[in-house]
């Protein structure tokens, strides 16, 4: 006989001879409204937890240049330029044509969740 067999043979009796219960109606109902409850405060918390860690990665990040930059001793300095007219218009057709995309895209995603909605 191994041990569990051992500790089965022990408890058995002792369940035997607990009177048996009837559990209320809404034993479930209270039972699932308590497992939503801790499935939300476990995605809440890790959402903060996500949140908490891009807002530290990105202040070490920025922590990390501002101390290269004291580092180095010299801030460099931001030059812009204006483009030529012709490359400015090929931009501007770039940037069009990559919104209609993104306005085409947009408008079939709707279409298509409104055909094949999901079960959420």
């Amino acid at each position: 006989m191994n041990k569990k067999e051992r500790e089965n043979d022990w408890l058995k009796p002792l369940f035997s001879r607990l009177p048996e219960e009837e559990l209320p109606a809404s034993f479930r109902e209270d039972l699932m409204k308590r497992i939503w409850q801790e499935t939300a405060k476990t995605k809440k918390r890790n959402e903060l937890m996500g949140l908490f860690s891009v807002i530290l990665a990105s202040l070490g990040i920025i922590a990390l240049a501002v101390g290269a930059l004291w580092y180095t001793g010299d801030i460099p300095r931001i030059t812009w330029r204006m483009p030529e007219l012709v490359t400015l218009s090929f931009y501007s057709y770039i940037g069009v044509l990559v919104l209609l995309l993104l306005g085409l895209d947009h408008l079939f995603r709707q279409a298509y969740k409104k055909r094949h909605p999901t079960k959420e």
